[in-house]
């Protein structure tokens, strides 16, 4: 090692030991807060418990639950339910209220849509996009853009959401036969 390398080496760790960890305090403040919220929505506090402690982020949890609740509508038992299935609660709650701002559609659909994707903002995206340039109802866009999109397609071509039909197969094909 050169001379100079020892001290730029000790600045890194340094810098990264000095970063802001989360505290164990800061941590369980979370889980309080979530619990807090939930039940403020007017969940049993034996539901907002089981939710908060099953959350990885129980932050974020709380946070969709409560965004979806006030810009869709939905129940806190449905927005929570739509939250708590996914990795990423606050792509969804993004997502949800993108689509409900833009216009008249079904929250259900709206949830269910941005939940079952595996990209929300692509799937909000898809819905707006083809919004401006067709003229279908928004619920119609909802399903269509649900129904394409984030399946795995390439790797499994068969692959079929519910309610669509099987697609056509790809002939498989056969082994060499061995000598």
């Amino acid at each position: 090692m050169t001379r100079l390398s020892i001290p730029l080496a000790a600045i890194a760790f340094s810098s990264l030991a000095g970063l802001s960890l989360s505290t164990p305090a800061a941590q369980a403040a979370d889980f309080a807060d979530c619990a807090a919220t939930l039940t403020g929505l007017g969940l049993a506090a034996p539901v907002a418990a089981n939710a908060c402690a099953g959350a990885q982020f129980p932050a974020d949890l709380s946070s969709c639950t409560d965004r979806l609740t006030s810009s869709l509508k939905l129940t806190a038992a449905d927005s929570l339910a739509a939250c708590r299935s996914v990795r990423k609660p606050l792509a969804v709650a993004s997502c949800a209220e993108r689509l409900q701002a833009a216009g008249d559609a079904t929250p259900a659909l709206i949830a269910d849509g941005c939940r079952l994707s595996l990209v929300p903002e692509r799937y909000a995206n898809c819905v707006l996009g083809l919004g401006d340039g067709l003229d279908l109802t928004r619920d119609q866009l909802l399903r269509a853009c649900s129904n394409n999109g984030d399946v795995p397609r390439r790797i499994y071509p068969n692959f079929t959401t519910l309610g669509e039909t099987q697609r056509e197969s790809i002939p498989a094909v056969s082994p060499a036969p061995r000598p």
